[in-house]
């Protein structure tokens, strides 16, 4: 068996804890002091893990779950939660409640929280990361404007394997549909699709109901469940597919 390396334990070094959500709350709050490719080859994950190749990319969103689990969970008390506080003093405000005082915000013995937890241990591991065929696929993974209209895609991977068969999304950063069914394999991502047939038709949905071509917003305590349930899936199998 394989070991990998955990770019997130060597990032933090002493820092670096059993406290997943802590971990990632503690690299943004580093990594996101800077900017520009040269700050992003040394301090994005995703990154450090294709040594400096601006190509790379993190697979799947590690805080949207976050804050859809901690807005769910806080829900009765009307708490949002961002990455970068804008309207607070410090920018790293919320990131810093989560760091301290996980637990007053995400109880350990909750489902959800117990499924997170599990997600983010996946998350810092080379399982969650990726190397696109064009650099600009990065963001456009997050947010894409199609047709003139703004669309939040959030990193779900249903929707970035269903639309790397269309021209205007991300089929044009593939020569053609053969050459995106190669990329697929290339980064095993073939559980991403029933049976391994790699096609649009194909591609599972990120939960029930919510087609697989489409995102969304998570706000509802059995769609994050299913949805956690679906990225943790799909991580464990890639990562046992680089153990080997």
């Amino acid at each position: 068996m394989k070991e990998m390396r955990n770019m997130m334990k060597e990032y933090l070094g002493n820092n670096y804890s059993s406290n997943h959500l802590r971990n990632f709350c503690l690299y943004w709050m580093r990594a996101l002091k800077g900017s520009g490719d040269e700050w992003r080859q040394k301090n994005d994950l995703d990154c450090l893990y294709f040594e400096g190749d601006l190509r790379a990319d993190t697979l799947m969103s590690a805080w949207a779950p976050v804050r859809w689990v901690a807005e769910c969970l806080n829900k009765e008390y009307g708490m949002k939660f961002y990455k970068q506080a804008k309207y607070k003093k410090d920018t790293d405000y919320y990131l810093k409640l989560l760091a301290e005082d996980r637990d007053a915000y995400l109880p350990p013995k909750h489902e959800l929280t117990i499924l997170l937890d599990r997600f983010l241990e996946l998350a810092e591991l080379r399982c969650n990361y990726i190397l696109l065929p064009d650099r600009q696929m990065n963001p456009a993974r997050y947010i894409s404007v199609i047709d003139g209209k703004e669309l939040w895609l959030y990193d779900e991977v249903p929707v970035t394997l269903y639309h790397i068969f269309d021209e205007k999304w991300f089929g044009k950063y593939f020569k053609n549909n053969i050459d995106a069914v190669t990329w697929v394999k290339r980064e095993g991502l073939e559980c991403g699709f029933e049976n391994g047939i790699i096609d649009k038709e194909h591609v599972i949905p990120l939960i029930k109901g919510l087609p697989a071509g489409e995102a969304k917003e998570l706000t509802e305590e059995a769609e994050i469940k299913e949805a956690l349930e679906y990225m943790i899936c799909f991580l464990e199998t890639r990562q046992s597919a680089f153990e080997k």
